[in-house]
């Protein structure tokens, strides 16, 4: 997956050791089934409550071993990707009474890497070009119950692992750090957030309930999780420069937890990555939303499968669904643990039997996180433009422009108590990098996975890109 570097790397002597222990188990496993795995199998779905011996060794060889470069489908995959650049654009000779810009982000998590000794640089690059859209958006793949210590992820995980976040981790999450540095930006960093992940219940029901009180004390707009039916049918509608945007939010997983029974409104569940999915409730939701007046539909969907460089086909099939059955206008993908193909759609709206051109990113990557899969590493933050004009007498409320934006983030590991994280503008610095030489805060295994990370990036992101950063 990432030319010349390995899929993990340790950081400790231990942890450097568990790796070379599991590389060395899976190069057996690799010489048995390394051919076959270039693709991954037909339907693989990646919910752990529902794995095989078999797909458990798949998923342990492809993130320690040798990621899946390949699609299980290249015509109805990678063809798909190739045929259908992101490209939106309005006839210039068309009035625009109004638009929003959105700034949307991929996961925030609670690695042992996110506190704030380790990340007095977090935002200082790119915080200033994040914050300024008029609403910002990131899945929060986490739980944050301040009535319990927050859970780190380790640098090896062995095990199943139930995560939480704490109000520091909170505070770096949402810039409060670079709050100081940065001109018209707010306290509190993020708009709105997903809060429907494989993690939402890590910390049980309460935790869920917890989380909710949080954010609401935080006043910051969330979607995916309630308190009760009630709540999960109003989920937000924002109204920014007159325009109103829903957003709808579920997950494909929430790994060994289930809904209790009697409360499928917790966390809004469906298992968008099985084939011939029922998705009547998406449909419901988008439905509901058109009556209470929103112009325009964003869903957030936590599925894909990690440490692939495409989606499987099938994953693909339940989206071009959700345009064409559903009506929603953008999907942004969450989940996956390196970036995903993204791509203009285009469907006939089953309310307003017009044509419209939907919008999907399969996966942004880990935003704010640090795993030793350095596919994780590089990310995209995403500029979306909306905007809305008056054609026949009626308002039209569309996507007009998408720009992508690599993050790469650059982690520098010097002992046990002293490591230095920063989010970076990955073209900007390997530009700069080769214009300049490497700046005093990287070493030299940055640059070249920055420059590995970046061929990736060219290679399977950004090479059906028309419009560039």
């Amino acid at each position: 997956m990432l030319p010349e570097i390995p899929a993990v790397t340790a950081y400790t002597p231990r942890g450097k050791a568990l790796v070379s222990a599991l590389r060395g188990l899976l190069r057996g496993i690799h010489l048995w089934r390394g051919s076959r795995w270039k693709r991954p199998p037909q339907y693989f779905h990646e919910d752990p409550r529902l794995f095989t011996k078999k797909d458990l060794l798949f998923f342990a060889y492809k993130y320690y071993f040798k990621p899946t470069l390949e699609s299980d489908n290249r015509e109805g995959v990678e063809n798909f990707f190739a045929q259908n650049p992101p490209i939106f654009s309005i006839d210039e000779k068309i009035e625009i009474i109004s638009e929003v810009t959105l700034t949307a982000a991929g996961d925030l998590m609670p690695y042992e890497w996110i506190q704030k000794r380790f990340c007095p640089h977090l935002w200082d690059d790119i915080a200033d070009d994040f914050f300024s859209s008029d609403l910002t958006f990131a899945n929060l793949e986490t739980p944050i119950d301040i009535t319990k210590p927050a859970s780190l992820v380790p640098e090896v995980m062995l095990s199943d692992m139930n995560f939480n976040a704490d109000e520091e981790m909170f505070d770096l999450f949402k810039g409060q750090e670079a709050k100081g540095k940065r001109q018209g930006a707010g306290s509190r960093g993020f708009d709105i957030l997903s809060t429907a992940n494989n993690h939402s219940l890590d910390m049980g029901e309460q935790g869920v309930l917890n989380t909710i009180d949080y954010l609401e004390h935080q006043e910051i707009a969330f979607t995916g999780t309630a308190y009760s039916a009630e709540e999960r049918d109003n989920f937000p509608i924002i109204e920014k420069n007159g325009i109103k945007i829903a957003f709808i939010a579920y997950t494909f997983s929430m790994n060994q937890y289930i809904n209790p029974k009697d409360k499928p409104f917790l966390v809004n569940h469906l298992e968008v990555n099985q084939p011939n999915i029922n998705l009547s409730p998406i449909k419901n939701d988008v439905a509901s939303a058109r009556e209470r007046g929103a112009e325009f539909i964003i869903l957030s969907l936590h599925f894909s499968n990690a440490y692939q460089a495409y989606p499987n086909l099938h994953i693909v099939q339940n989206t071009q669904r959700i345009f064409s059955e559903c009506g929603v206008d953008v999907i942004l993908g969450g989940h996956a643990h390196n970036i995903q193909p993204m791509a203009r759609y285009d469907f006939i709206c089953p309310f307003s039997q017009k044509q419209k051109a939907g919008f999907v990113i399969f996966a942004f990557s880990d935003f704010i996180a640090y795993d030793i899969f350095n596919g994780c590493h590089l990310s995209v933050y995403l500029k979306l433009k909306i905007s809305q004009y008056t054609e026949g007498g009626q308002k039209q409320t569309v996507l007009s422009n998408v720009e992508a934006v690599p993050v790469y983030s650059c982690g520098v590991y010097y002992n046990k108590n002293k490591r230095d994280l920063r989010l970076l503008n990955a073209k900007k610095w390997l530009d700069k990098i080769k214009k300049e030489g490497k700046p005093d805060f990287m070493t030299d295994w940055n640059v070249k996975e920055l420059r590995a990370l970046m061929a990736f990036y060219d290679g399977y992101f950004g090479k059906n890109l028309s419009i560039q950063p």
